[in-house]
């Protein structure tokens, strides 16, 4: 879990109340596509007062077998990458990739 932790004073109150910021990963799923897989990953993004949470937001993002391994930053996350990206399925991806024509506006007349 990533996160910082600073203390704001509290003016209605008069004492120190913890705020903490925590990023968990909380779901991670490997998803078919043709013959290849992408991994879908779903980050909670929590704010914390003296250990309970008063707000959350979720952050997602999808990696592909051509992500870049060293900007995964959960074990948990990083370890299903490398147990799904195999070379076959990376291979598969390029040629999907190769496949796909380049979109092209067509003029209408």
């Amino acid at each position: 879990m990533l996160g910082f932790h600073f203390n704001i004073d509290a003016l209605d109150k008069g004492n120190k109340m913890a705020l903490t910021k925590a990023t968990i990963v909380d779901k991670a799923e490997t998803v078919k596509i043709f013959d290849h897989y992408c991994i879908q990953v779903r980050e909670r993004n929590q704010i914390l007062e003296d250990g309970q949470e008063i707000s959350s937001s979720f952050h997602r993002y999808v990696l592909n077998p051509d992500a870049d391994t060293s900007a995964i930053a959960d074990p948990v996350v990083l370890a299903q990458f490398n147990a799904v990206m195999t070379d076959q399925i990376k291979q598969n991806y390029q040629t999907f990739l190769a496949s796909q024509e380049p979109v092209t506006e067509e003029s209408s007349e």
